[in-house]
């Protein structure tokens, strides 16, 4: 290879590495709800012509959709999609997720699912403390009453009521409906038990491509480790990491921003 050949294929690289950053750019801002053009052209920074062209190499890959002059993400994304969530399951997802938080906090880590009235767990890491709350993989508790169930119920309140379609008026059903309304507008739910069983639990929704809830994941312990002040500290990094295994599934947290919104 001459003195300038290396040059040349490293800018020609260059050249193809940007070109490939700004068709992603333009896949993302219509995912964020731009459709035009002139959105996209604001996104990358490019001339009409070449966004134009970038915007027809997607189409034309099945990547985007052409209706109009508007543009939407393309069934070939759908696809992939399917394809990606077949091939990673939830727990491949989130067991790095777990064993991080557990490391970082020392305390246990839990993942479940609604598996009817109940919490199903289906993936845990172990805390480093003397006493810790501890879960099996397979084991089950009622949905309304644990953080878990909680958070997994965050976005149907019409399920509430049904938890307690027995005496909906029972001193129990008003106070659930509390801590859902609270776990609600906090976007993660709390378990503060100081009598019987002790435990102190955290825990936030997990959120496929869909903006759907799928799972949610949990931090527990017992008050001696997790006061008040410290459950109000940790709530971010369990907020987080749902969030971390949610983006691993799929789900673009803009989405779900614009849909509050109005």
């Amino acid at each position: 290879m001459s003195d300038t050949a290396a040059p040349q294929a490293s800018a020609a690289a260059d050249r193809a590495s940007q070109t490939l950053h700004r068709a992603l750019d333009i896949l993302e801002a219509v995912a964020e709800g731009a459709h035009s053009l002139k959105a996209f052209e604001e996104r990358v920074g490019l001339t009409r012509s070449t966004t134009h062209r970038l915007a027809s190499a997607l189409v034309d890959r099945g990547l985007l959709s052409a209706v109009g002059r508007d543009y939407r993400l393309g069934g070939r994304l759908v696809q992939l999609g399917h394809q990606a969530s077949e091939r990673l399951g939830l727990g491949d997802v989130a067991r790095p997720v777990l064993a991080a938080l557990s490391a970082e906090t020392q305390d246990a880590t839990n993942l479940g699912t609604a598996a009817g009235d109940d919490v199903l767990y289906v993936a845990q890491a172990p805390g480093r403390r003397r006493l810790e709350i501890r879960h099996r993989v397979g084991d089950r508790n009622r949905i309304r009453d644990t953080a878990l169930g909680r958070a997994l119920l965050i976005d149907t309140p019409a399920r509430w009521a049904a938890l307690f379609s027995d005496d909906p008026n029972a001193p129990e059903a008003a106070a659930f409906r509390r801590d859902m309304e609270a776990a609600r507008r906090r976007g993660h739910a709390l378990h503060l038990e100081d009598g019987g069983d002790s435990i102190r639990c955290i825990a936030a929704p997990i959120r496929d491509a869909s903006g759907a809830i799928v799972a949610a994941i949990s931090l527990s312990s017992v008050p001696q480790y997790m006061d008040e002040a410290r459950m109000a500290e940790l709530a971010p990094q369990v907020v987080e990491a749902a969030l971390e295994i949610g983006m691993a599934l799929g789900f673009n947290p803009a989405r779900l921003s614009l849909e509050a919104g109005g």
